[in-house]
């Protein structure tokens, strides 16, 4: 519901503090977390207990740093996040060409072991053609060689001869053979020998380089992770001070609102809603079903913490807020449910007289206080005269009075 009005009044302040009392706990209070000190105003452009407007002006320009280094802290991150995720890309192609690497390794081993089960039989060729030229060799020594006479008068004759050249013949041939066999092993077993070292010396090479490779990768993946844990320790501390800032900002603003509220009006105390004109603002209806006054409180507290965020129709948190939007979001923290709608929440309690006021209880107000369709803001009473509200476009959540001439009436939520 669009809140259209304007407060120029604040309510009752906390017990008056003298100034040079407020002047020091406020300045105590701007040395926050992180070393930033803005120091305030001097006394004499601001007279009055309190804060100084300097002083809440410098709470401000704190926040504002924060947000802003806040807002540069997310920015290294996502650049961070962007560098590792390029990273591990890259890794990922490293990781792949490693595998391969290791795939290869495995054939060229294989193919070495099986180029040394071939070496191992062409050896073996090699020592047996060796041992038959060696045989060869020694029985022509010892023998002395086969000559056309000893055959003639060798027992048997021509007819046995004959039979012996060819055995001679033969045996010629089977040396032959003997021999092209050993030139053949030889060559075969330098051919293999070979192939075998080159192949698996390139595989040993390649998968040396894919472990390097591998090992680069594994360390600078590794090395962006350590930079983003960093960086997300940063944003959460500086998102701490942040919080810090603001808290201490909006305490600031609400002791110097009470402050001048007791300035302006020292007497008598802050007024309370009045009936005025309105039918609806002085009995109080059946309360049974409603929330507890610790729950009310609760729910003062919820909206409290949102002072200085702005205003913005239609919203209900947790960054901007419209009235009703603050008022449901301050009991939806506590377990309670309200519609975002000031013409619902007027009917979603029991109707409180002004005497009977407590702390949580939602104040009304419309251009007709006789006529609840025209209700166009909604608060939140916390006591002595006061409301925190999401006042207008413009304006941030603040404390203000709830003596107001628009008051129609106030509403005690159910516990649901």
């Amino acid at each position: 519901m669009t809140c259209l009005h304007s407060v120029a009044q604040f309510g009752a302040a906390p017990t008056r503090r003298s100034r040079r009392a407020a002047r020091g706990a406020a300045l105590a209070g701007l040395a926050l977390a992180g070393g930033l000190l803005v120091a305030p105003a001097p006394a004499a452009a601001d007279p009055g207990p309190g804060p100084s407007a300097g002083q809440v002006a410098a709470s401000k320009a704190t926040v504002a740093e924060r947000e802003a280094q806040v807002k540069r802290a997310a920015t290294r991150l996502a650049r961070a996040q962007a560098g590792f995720e390029e990273l591990n890309t890259r890794a990922e192609i490293v990781f792949e060409a490693y595998d391969e690497a290791q795939v290869k390794l495995h054939s060229a081993q294989h193919a070495a072991n099986t180029a040394k089960a071939v070496l191992a039989i062409a050896n073996a060729a090699v020592r047996k053609s060796r041992r038959e030229v060696a045989h060869f060799a020694r029985a022509a020594y010892e023998t002395g060689g086969v000559s056309t006479i000893d055959a003639v008068l060798s027992p048997g004759g021509p007819r046995s001869l004959v039979q012996r050249v060819g055995a001679i013949d033969a045996i010629s041939l089977s040396r032959q053979r003997t021999l092209a066999r050993l030139d053949a092993a030889s060559i075969y077993q330098a051919s293999v020998s070979q192939q075998a070292e080159a192949v698996a010396g390139k595989a040993r090479q390649a998968a040396a380089h894919a472990e390097r490779a591998k090992t680069a990768a594994l360390a600078a993946v590794e090395h962006q992770q350590q930079v983003l844990a960093s960086l997300h320790r940063q944003k959460a501390h500086l998102a701490t001070l942040l919080a810090d800032a603001q808290a201490h900002a909006s305490k600031l603003q609400r002791e110097r609102l009470a402050a001048l509220a007791v300035q302006r009006t020292p007497s008598p105390p802050p007024s309370a809603p009045s009936s005025g004109s309105s039918p609806y603002a002085g009995t109080t209806g059946d309360l049974s079903g409603t929330v507890s006054a610790a729950t009310g409180a609760a729910a003062v507290r919820q909206a409290e913490s949102q002072i200085g965020k702005p205003y913005e129709w239609g919203a209900a948190g947790p960054n901007t807020y419209d009235c009703s939007g603050l008022v449901m979001w301050a009991y939806g923290n506590v377990g309670v449910h309200l519609d975002h709608w000031t013409g619902f929440q007027w009917n979603e309690g029991a109707h409180v007289s002004t005497s009977q006021l407590q702390p949580g209880d939602l104040l009304f107000f419309a251009y007709n206080t006789s006529d609840p369709s025209t209700i166009h803001h909604v608060g939140m009473y916390i006591g002595n005269g006061q409301m925190v509200e999401a006042p207008y476009t413009g304006a941030n959540v603040r404390i203000s009075s709830s003596g107001r001439s628009d008051y129609i009436g106030a509403v005690r939520p159910y516990q649901r």
